[in-house]
């Protein structure tokens, strides 16, 4: 099992360029230190452990308004053909993405164009030559939004509004609205700030994006219909399957209309919904939660 995570102390840190210098510089008689430039300061980093908490690939991140570069990309050589390399260029996107930039660069060498195309990415050009002898490729792919808002885009502008006023720690979670249909509902949360001391998302993070997941669903339904009412949680019960070490993102369907009619009659309204939270693309929680709704 693999993580991708942050250096975060000093020894976390030095071990990550021991790492980039013994992988990208040592090979080419390169010195200590050439595995660093001016740009580590303000760039984003991410290296990958296995189970036992050892180092096996690194990767950085520079943003510099829409557009973000990949560079210091590298694979243990043991644990290669194994898709970390994938899952460290995935990591490293989603942190672009989370930065608002519209696409990715980069130079690869020549001999890992045909990986970064797998990845998406597309040649533009002629890089630079390294140390004199090691030619790169430039390379580019735009970062289109995954998920697309389809319907009612003005109610969720108008949901995610209603939730950093009333809700605060929604915006501290880093949840955002990342498709509505009408019928499905998506959300996904910051991992980075939800995490908790094993490097996953924290438990009562994971249960609070369900619970405001399913919230949002009937919100957006009730806005639709002209409805009106208070939503509050009657009862929720959740399974936790696996750790999120992943993108989280929170997934609930349903069509309400029917359930929310007696609500024009002042009654108030009783809806049953299941969450289903994933880490990157696997099912990480479901949540069952009860849902009351009290007239004005």
């Amino acid at each position: 099992m693999y993580r991708v995570v942050t250096p975060q102390t000093e020894a976390e840190l030095e071990a990550y360029y021991q790492l980039r210098w013994q992988l990208l510089r040592k090979p080419w008689q390169q010195p200590r230190g050439s595995e660093r430039d001016e740009f580590d300061e303000y760039a984003h980093h991410r290296m990958m452990v296995d189970y036992q908490g050892k180092l096996v690939a690194v990767g950085r991140l520079y943003v510099s308004g829409d557009e973000a570069q990949i560079r210091f990309m590298a694979v243990e050589s043991d644990n290669r053909d194994h898709g970390l390399g994938t899952r460290m260029v995935q990591a490293l996107e989603q942190v672009a993405r989370q930065q608002g930039a519209r696409r990715l660069v980069m130079n690869a060498r020549e001999e890992a164009v045909s990986f970064y195309s797998r990845c998406g990415f597309t040649v533009v050009g002629e890089g630079p030559i390294s140390f004199g002898k090691i030619p790169h490729r430039q390379m580019i792919k735009a970062l289109t939004s995954i998920h697309q808002i389809r319907h009612c885009p003005e109610l969720c502008d108008d949901l995610q509004r209603e939730w950093h006023k009333r809700i605060p720690i929604t915006e501290k979670m880093g949840i955002k609205i990342i498709q509505y249909t009408g019928a499905r509902f998506k959300t996904k949360a910051n991992l980075t700030a939800n995490l908790n001391l094993h490097d996953s998302m924290f438990a009562g993070s994971i249960y609070s994006q369900c619970v405001l997941t399913g919230w949002g669903l009937i919100w957006l339904q009730m806005q639709e219909f002209g409805l009106s009412g208070d939503i509050v949680q009657g009862s929720g019960d959740i399974k936790f399957l696996k750790p999120v070490w992943d993108e989280p993102t929170a997934e609930v369907t349903g069509r309400l209309r029917e359930q929310l009619i007696p609500l024009q009659a002042g009654e108030r309204v009783r809806i049953d919904l299941q969450v289903t939270l994933y880490s990157g693309d696997q099912v990480a929680a479901t949540f069952n939660g009860r849902y009351v709704i009290l007239p004005h």
